[in-house]
């Protein structure tokens, strides 16, 4: 599932299959999440964050982190930041594809 205005998110909701292991990944308790937006860099083109004046040439911007906006079934929100190839990184990616 993703949603139509955030380009290079995934949406994992409690009907998606791998739910409750991407909460136990992530240390959360699966009945207090509602929904998870998961930053997915896959079709993002870089180049569209090139800044000529700071950057030298050929060198494009490339994000560190992802980020995972966690949506409670409360109403609240929080950001959790993953280093880009580390292992849980790389579990996420095995479980969301």
């Amino acid at each position: 599932m993703e949603f139509p205005d955030r380009m290079g998110y995934k949406v994992v909701s409690k009907t998606d299959p791998m739910f409750n292991e991407v909460c136990e990944l992530l240390e959360l308790d699966p009945e207090q999440v509602d929904y998870m937006l998961y930053e997915d860099f896959e079709d993002v083109d870089y180049t569209l964050y090139e800044d000529f004046d700071e950057m030298e040439s050929g060198e494009t911007w490339r994000p560190e982190n992802r980020v995972i906006e966690v949506y409670f079934v409360d109403g609240t929100r929080d950001e959790i930041e993953i280093e880009l190839d580390s292992e849980l990184d790389e579990a996420l990616k095995r479980l969301l594809g």
